[in-house]
């Protein structure tokens, strides 16, 4: 990495974690549930592919179980940021910013 690199990753304010786990998740109203594939994971995001088309401002409850120390089960609420087509050219990396972690 890069001098100017770590100093770009110093100014975020939570690192962010490369995971890769199976996320659920269902649209906030109800709508129908649909699969991701957690890539990494920071305090307060979350970056997943997934096949379903979202757009930014689209609002998601997400559940998260992995066989790594790092999470082992995560549920929370989360907003979509950003959709970009994946390198695929078939599903979509979408950025989400977690609005609140559910507890239960």
């Amino acid at each position: 990495m890069s001098l100017d690199q770590r100093r770009y990753d110093e100014k975020r304010d939570f690192i962010r974690v490369s995971v890769d786990c199976d996320v659920e998740l269902q649209h906030e109203d109800g709508g129908r549930c649909f699969q991701g594939s957690g890539r990494n994971l920071s305090a307060c995001g979350v970056l997943f592919h997934t096949d379903e088309q979202l757009k930014p401002g689209d609002r998601l409850e997400m559940h998260i179980e992995s066989s790594q120390a790092l999470v082992s089960v995560l549920d929370a609420s989360i907003e979509v940021v950003r959709v970009d087509p994946a390198d695929d050219g078939l599903s979509y990396a979408v950025a989400s910013a977690i609005r609140s972690i559910n507890s239960e």
